[in-house]
């Protein structure tokens, strides 16, 4: 019977190679995991791939949550981004919009062919909805008993009362008079830069919020049918979807804007209606108005007549 040591020794000169072989495989899976992760690390920090990074392809883990917020919302390809990751108004996306808005832009040049400064303030809201499930931009068409811009797409608004404590006011209290969408459920997002209306008689301003309660139902909705006709929803990936809008000549300045033609709703989204949304969309994209595109000198670009509306 061998002794104990002898059973000792023997045991050890077999478990050390089965330790020596776990370790070397050990040490290579290390290896792949860290050149694995370096690669990984890589792509992420490679922005100017035109590739969904890995984590928006699978999971998003939190330490990469502010580069992936960073590339989703970054300004050197916001158009490029917006058509291969659909916008979702998430908070970091809500918050991108209110950081963009504090950035005021500059819209002097759109009242240089006013003769007088206009005196009266306007206010309008534009809001962005959640519509079945879709990320959208919600928009009235007026009554076509009202005495101006009669069957035409716009937003919620109108002019400052005396009671109104400021131009926010004053848009909340058209978006509640005329679609029934209380403040309490908004988010303001932030005011765009003013412009005047049609004949320069008013100062408008546009402010951006949103409707925090999903819409599944366009008719649940309740309008001032003595203001408002109907209300309709266009997806915002339509809206910055560049081949779904024409760009013509705004009024007689020298500056282009977009305007959508809306097949379902056999409608245009034209005038001062189209010319705040574009210009919204274009400063959200850090693509703003003092970027706005400018009409080439000696180019003959058509504007656009909208049809008579019936009597």
């Amino acid at each position: 019977m061998p002794s104990t040591g002898r059973i000792i020794s023997r045991s050890r000169s077999l478990i050390r190679p089965m330790l020596q072989l776990s370790l070397r495989s050990c040490q290579r899976h290390s290896s792949v995991l860290v050149n694995r992760s370096q690669t990984i690390y890589q792509d992420i920090s490679a922005t100017t791939s035109t590739e969904p990074p890995w984590h928006h392809r699978h999971q998003r883990p939190t330490r990469y949550k502010a580069e992936f917020q960073k590339r989703y919302y970054s300004s050197a390809g916001a158009t490029a981004i917006s058509s291969q990751y659909p916008i979702q108004y998430d908070r970091a996306f809500l918050d991108h919009c209110k950081k963009r808005l504090e950035e005021k832009a500059n819209t002097s040049a759109y009242f240089v062919f006013c003769k007088e400064d206009p005196v009266r303030q306007a206010g309008v809201f534009m809001p962005l909805c959640i519509y079945k499930g879709v990320p959208s931009v919600l928009f009235t068409i007026r009554a076509n008993n009202m005495r101006n811009h009669r069957g035409e797409v716009s937003f919620p608004g109108g002019k400052r009362d005396p009671t109104d404590k400021n131009i926010l006011d004053t848009a909340l209290r058209e978006m509640e008079e005329e679609i029934s969408v209380s403040r309490d459920q908004i988010e303001v997002l932030g005011e765009y830069a003013p412009m005047p209306n049609k004949d320069c008689t008013m100062k408008v301003h546009p402010f951006v919020g949103f409707i925090k309660e999903p819409i599944e139902d366009i008719e649940s909705i309740v309008f001032n049918k003595g203001e408002v006709d109907r209300v309709f929803t266009v997806p915002i990936q339509d809206l910055i979807n560049p081949k779904k809008g024409t760009l013509v000549p705004f009024r007689n300045s020298k500056f282009q804007y977009r305007v959508w033609n809306i097949e379902q709703e056999q409608i245009t989204i034209w005038g001062l209606t189209a010319f705040i949304l574009d210009g919204v969309l274009r400063h959200i994209k850090k693509n703003g108005p003092v970027d706005a595109t400018e009409i080439p000198e000696g180019a003959k670009v058509e504007g656009y007549e909208p049809p008579k509306p019936s009597a």
